[in-house]
């Protein structure tokens, strides 16, 4: 598994050409479906900040590079403009996670995904600096329900027994 924020700022290149059209700048996400809907990216036209590719218009999603089959693939992009519970990661990132019975699991930090499906697998969970650095961080399956709001996560009280070190991650 990919963890998709560190896809952010990796170049876009086209295939058969090895031309950069951009880099990734965010990460669309579809909760409900736990798929990666697209990347918006930077760099890819003056006029608008809202291009992007589709996910399956993707070639592969590597370590250091997105790969597109053609430059055609790159649209209008806006999670408005799609089906579902869709947000930009970024707007997902870096939120308390609380449970439905009030309980306190830490900061969303990171989503973990298969890069050859988009499958959406699990959440990294931070439970701060100090504990990150002794114990590392958690990893969350990704929760069947959820509540996204501006300020933060809720999940299943249930997914508190399901946190797991990031070093036994499967």
């Amino acid at each position: 598994m990919q963890k998709l924020r560190e896809i952010f700022g990796l170049p876009v290149l086209i295939t058969g050409t090895g031309t950069q059209i951009g880099e990734v700048k965010e990460v669309i996400v579809d909760l409900e479906q736990a798929v990666v809907r697209g990347i918006v990216l930077a760099g890819a036209n003056w006029f608008t900040n809202d291009q992007g590719i589709l996910f399956e218009d993707l070639s592969r999603v590597g370590s250091a590079a997105v790969m597109v089959r053609a430059a055609y693939a790159v649209r209008d992009l806006t999670p408005a403009m799609m089906p579902g519970t869709v947000y930009h990661l970024n707007d997902l990132l870096d939120k308390p996670i609380y449970t439905d019975a009030g309980l306190s699991l830490g900061i969303l930090v990171d989503a973990l995904f298969d890069s050859a499906t988009g499958e959406i697998k699990a959440y990294e969970v931070s439970e701060g600096l100090i504990t990150d650095l002794l114990y590392g961080r958690k990893v969350m399956p990704l929760p069947e329900a959820q509540v996204v709001s501006q300020e933060l996560v809720i999940v299943p009280d249930t997914m508190t027994n399901l946190l797991i070190p990031e070093s036994k991650e499967v």
